[in-house]
């Protein structure tokens, strides 16, 4: 088993699998992931066991027996019940209750088939396409409150290992196998399934067709892991997202503002965060290489600017100069917003709260710890005469010298409990995307605490202030 971070955009290995079958029945409840039946193609292997993986403990455990053992079913959660229709016992249908830990038998499905996606969105479970003995686009609802099953609008394309998600209420139906009339037998339709109105649209393709796959949606990002390329027992690693266009244009609270001291007066290179609606489908970060994270591009006189992290409310990117900013989400562009001048400089010290007040981003020079007073695995506090890191941004353009290090063109002064401190460097921090360094001397009279005073200056302009502590 790999679990995905879709913030960081990376893959890690999680505990195995207790079951090394196929076709399994996966869905997720009250934060756990479920394992409800699996199968293998080519042989008689059938499990019938239910299985709850706990991601904090990294954990499976075996925890019910499903009364129908199969696989290649149709799963969907409402939060709490786990839903399993057809599959390799093509009509049957059951609920797991995640709190109880029981299963309960519901009425039958009315189109018995497996391959077949589902999905649970209104208070009503919905079981789309799938195979019997051919491909079908059967779409069938399950009310639980009335316990009955009624027949809604077909798919637009009959096919069998499918996957789908839901955004805004809407199911998403994507990829599959069968009749595509491709040599690979594999489907890159991409269908949406409005259930209020019972209506089918199309919407822009897979890049890459595959079959034997699940979809997640993370806010209106809808990744697809792996699956086959060719119909049959084929493989990939293939990962892509497709991005829900907003309901609305991206637009903005105000302009962007120093993304560490969130001051409105901006400098040439500051890292800044940029608040607002419909920016971004989900959360992601980067190094600053990318210029489109889940679909989001931030344009400045046109040109694509590198970002440093995505979210729904929020972006944040280094502004090189002044000039005519767009956001674009999903091919929706917001209104444009004119950042009129930039200055020399405008600096801002990070904080750990990320407010630009309290305790700074601030380490003691060589140790990677903290500059407070507490000490543990993460803190040590600085010393008097000794050398503290201060990570800020906005200290304006840099050169490049002959050890690679990028200095900073304007002069850097700082404070240290109002203190002119010694500053040894001033300058981009090697590996971090749009942050400064500014290596200090804390003075030799400065009073100790956990609530020491920092603050830097640069071409004019006065930083936010934040604290430190200090021993002697």
């Amino acid at each position: 088993m790999f679990v995905y971070d879709p913030l960081r955009d990376a893959w890690t290995a999680g505990a195995r699998a207790p079951v090394a079958g196929d076709h399994c029945n996966v869905a997720a409840a009250n934060g756990k992931l479920y394992l409800l039946g699996a199968i293998r193609i080519g042989s008689a292997f059938v499990d019938g066991n239910t299985y709850e993986y706990d991601p904090r403990r990294d954990r499976w455990s075996s925890v019910a027996r499903m009364p129908t053992p199969r696989g290649a079913s149709g799963v969907a959660s409402d939060g709490r019940r786990i839903y399993v229709a057809g599959g390799t016992v093509a009509n049957a249908f059951e609920v797991f209750d995640s709190q109880t830990n029981e299963w309960t038998r519901l009425p039958n499905m009315p189109t018995g088939r497996d391959h077949l996606t589902a999905q649970f969105t209104g208070g009503k479970f919905y079981a789309l396409a799938g195979r019997n003995s051919r491909d079908v686009a059967t779409v069938e609802e399950f009310d639980p409150a009335a316990n009955t099953w009624r027949a809604r609008r077909s798919a637009p394309t009959a096919r069998g290992g499918v996957a789908s998600a839901v955004v805004d209420g809407k199911i998403y139906v994507m990829g599959g196998e069968g009749a595509s009339g491709t040599p690979q037998n594999t489907f890159r339709q991409n269908e949406e399934y409005d259930p209020v109105a019972d209506s089918w649209r199309a919407l822009p393709d897979m890049p890459t067709p595959r079959h034997g796959l699940y979809a997640a949606a993370v806010g209106r990002a809808i990744f697809t892991p792996s699956g086959g390329p060719i119909a049959g027992a084929t493989y990939s690693n293939v990962n892509e997202a497709y991005i829900v266009a907003p309901a609305s244009p991206p637009s903005f609270d105000s302009g962007p503002v120093n993304a560490a001291s969130y001051s409105s007066e901006l400098g040439e290179g500051v890292l800044v965060t940029w608040f607002g609606r419909s920016f971004a489908p989900a959360a992601q970060v980067s190094t600053g290489a990318a210029t489109q994270l889940l679909g989001t591009r931030v344009t400045l006189n046109g040109a694509a600017l590198p970002l440093l992290a995505v979210a729904p409310g929020q972006v944040s990117f280094r502004l090189p100069a002044a000039g005519e900013l767009r956001l674009i989400s999903a091919g929706v562009e917001s209104a444009a917003f004119r950042v009129a001048s930039v200055a020399a400089a405008s600096p801002g010290i990070f904080s750990l709260s990320q407010d630009g007040k309290g305790q700074g981003a601030i380490l003691v020079a060589g140790t990677g710890l903290l500059a407070r007073l507490t000490r543990d695995a993460f803190s040590t506090p600085a010393r008097l005469n000794g050398v503290v890191e201060i990570y800020c941004t906005g200290l304006g353009a840099t050169d490049r010298g002959a050890d690679g290090l990028e200095r900073t063109r304007v002069s850097v002064t700082a404070e240290v409990d109002g203190r002119n401190a010694e500053v040894l460097y001033s300058g981009l921090a090697p590996g971090l995307f749009g942050v400064y360094q500014v290596n200090a001397r804390v003075p030799a009279e400065t009073r100790v605490g956990n609530a020491v005073e920092v603050r830097l200056r640069a071409a004019g302009a006065v930083s936010n202030v934040v604290t430190m502590g200090v021993t002697d």
